[in-house]
């Protein structure tokens, strides 16, 4: 990735140009293409979501010190399900399995954080405040760190995972066109071209380059489905 050179274009989805084999090869990114996000623009985006949710429960913490110290009303979410975070946790869904197995270990510190707002208001009532207060900075000190630490585990997991890798296409099977930068490659699967339906009503629908890049779909029952792209256009959208 680092050897492609950018360009003076506005083209949509062209990357820049990388030198192969002697030649310049555009790089189009294909996701943006097709009118996508990357697979790299939506793990930065969920990084930054990450880094967000993670600064509300240290300032969380914070309304909840100064309400006890202070006398001031405390108005955060105490519902674990119901804080800006809980709400995205309990909705979201990806097939990257060592992401998930990562947000489950925040299920029980998350818990335990936004437990503590009746627990230690009511020991206030109770005229039990410095009690109250050792309890917070110790859960502050101990379950506040191990969630954040969650926090920063599925970031790492998220900038780790992002590798992408150039798909160069040929039309003499020889020396490449364009080159496509994609997220990754996961397999190389054979279909039957009667196995594909035709996307004549969805593409009349589609606007731009997938309209005319994309011609067929292939509905699987155990496996994620395919869509089928006319290379030959790709080429040509490229030369253009």
């Amino acid at each position: 990735m680092s050897n492609i050179q950018s360009l003076p274009s506005q083209a949509k989805g062209l990357v820049g140009m990388v030198e192969f084999q002697g030649s310049a090869v555009p790089v189009l990114d294909f996701a943006n293409l097709l009118g996508f996000n990357s697979g790299v623009e939506k793990n930065a985006q969920l990084i930054q979501l990450l880094n967000e949710r993670e600064k509300d429960h240290v300032e969380w913490i914070s309304s909840l010190e100064n309400s006890l110290l202070n006398d001031v009303p405390f108005t955060k979410a105490k519902d674990p399900h119901k804080c800006a975070f809980g709400q995205w946790y309990d909705t979201f869904k990806s097939q990257d399995e060592t992401l998930m197995e990562v947000l489950a270990e925040f299920d029980k510190p998350h818990k335990q954080i936004h437990a503590m707002a009746d627990k230690l208001l009511d020991m206030k009532k109770d005229g039990d405040l410095d009690h109250a207060l050792r309890i917070l900075r110790s859960e502050h000190n101990v379950t506040l760190k191990r969630l954040m630490k969650r926090f920063e585990q599925a970031r790492t997991h998220l900038k780790e995972s992002s590798r992408q890798v150039l798909l160069y296409v040929t039309e003499d099977g020889t020396s490449p066109t364009v080159a496509l930068r994609i997220d990754d490659i996961n397999d190389v699967v054979d279909f039957k071209p009667e196995q594909f339906k035709p996307m004549d009503r969805i593409n009349s629908i589609l606007n731009g380059e997938a309209a005319e890049l994309i011609v067929a779909y292939l509905k699987q029952t155990d496996q994620a489905d395919c869509l089928l792209i006319d290379t030959t256009k790709l080429i040509k959208l490229a030369q253009n």
